[in-house]
C-alpha cells in the first residue's frame, strides 16, 4: 500500500516530505569511486553539526542518492528555475526508500543556504527528522549562484537507477 504525503514551504527554497512504504527489490550500484565535491561535504558538515547538537545520529553521506541530487540539481541549473523533483521521478530515481525528503535551493554560499534550510521550518524538520539515515547532496555553481538539491532517506541502502561511475 504506498501513501504518499507532501509538505511544501517558500522561503529561500521549497521543502519536501514525501512517504512510501514498499518493499527492496533494486540491487544497489557500484558507488565505490564516487568523489563528493567540497560544497557537498560542507552541507553534510552542517547537517550533521545540527543533528548531533539535538542528540539525533549523524546522516551518512549516499552516493546514490548524491547522484540523484546532482542530476536534480543540474535540471534547475538548465531550466534556471528552483523546484522539486517531482515525486514520481524522485520515487524512480532512488529504487528502495521508505522515506524521502528533499531541500532544494539557491544561493551565495553553503553558510547562506544552509541557515536560510535552518531557518525554514520545513527544511529544518528535514534536516532534523530523527527516521532519516543517510543524505545525498548535488551542488553546483551556475550564473553566478550556488545551486543545490539535497536528498534524505531512511533505507539502509537505497539505491538508484541512474548509472553510477564504474571503477
Amino acid at each position: 500500500m504506498a501513501r504518499n504525503r507532501r509538505v511544501t514551504s517558500v522561503v529561500v527554497a521549497a521543502a519536501f516530505l514525501s512517504t512510501l512504504f514498499v518493499t527492496p527489490s533494486a540491487e544497489a550500484a557500484d558507488s565505490s569511486c564516487w568523489d563528493y565535491r567540497r560544497a557537498e561535504r560542507r552541507f553534510a558538515r552542517k547537517i550533521n553539526v545540527e543533528r548531533t547538537d539535538r542528540g539525533l545520529g549523524k546522516l551518512s553521506l549516499d552516493p546514490e542518492l548524491s547522484k540523484a541530487a546532482r542530476v536534480h540539481t543540474k535540471e534547475m541549473i538548465r531550466k534556471n528555475e528552483l523546484y522539486h523533483t517531482p515525486s514520481g521521478t524522485l520515487g524512480r530515481r532512488v529504487t528502495d526508500w521508505l522515506v524521502l525528503g528533499e531541500n532544494v535551493g539557491v544561493g551565495g554560499s553553503v553558510r547562506s543556504l544552509h541557515e536560510a534550510f535552518m531557518a525554514s521550518k520545513g527544511h529544518r524538520d528535514n534536516v532534523l527528522y530523527s527516521t532519516y539515515k543517510h543524505v545525498g547532496i548535488g551542488t553546483k555553481k551556475a550564473h553566478g549562484r550556488l545551486w543545490v538539491t539535497v536528498i534524505f532517506e531512511a533505507y539502509t541502502d537505497p539505491g538508484t537507477s541512474l548509472k553510477m561511475p564504474r571503477c
